[in-house]
C-alpha cells in the first residue's frame, strides 16, 4: 500500500504489534477480535437501539447500514478503512 504499490482488490496490511497502528498496518489476531467485539457491542446501540427508540425498524437501519458498508467498500476497492478513529486520536504520533 506504500510506495505506489499495489496490492490488488484487497489490500495486503502489515502486523505490527507496538506503538500506533496505522492504516497500512493490523493488530494481531487477538487485538483484532477484542476491538471487533468492541465494534459490535458500540455499533448496536446506533444502529439497533437508536432506530426503536425514534420507532422505526432496526431491521432496516441494519439493512441499510450493510448496504452502505458494501457500496463504500467496492467504491474504495478496499483500499480505505469502513471504520477509523477519532480525528483527535488519528493524530497521534
Amino acid at each position: 500500500m506504500t510506495n505506489g504499490e499495489d496490492a490488488g482488490f484487497l489490500p495486503k496490511w502489515r502486523l505490527k504489534t507496538e506503538g500506533v497502528i496505522g492504516p497500512d498496518e493490523r493488530l494481531p489476531a487477538g487485538q483484532t477480535v477484542l476491538a471487533g467485539i468492541q465494534h459490535v457491542v458500540a455499533m448496536f446501540g446506533s444502529t439497533a437501539i437508536a432506530p426503536i427508540l425514534m420507532g422505526f425498524n432496526p431491521n432496516i437501519a441494519i439493512l441499510f447500514s450493510g448496504i452502505g458498508t458494501l457500496i463504500f467498500f467496492l467504491c474504495v476497492r478496499g483500499r480505505v478503512r469502513a471504520i477509523s478513529a477519532p480525528a483527535s486520536h488519528s493524530s497521534r504520533s
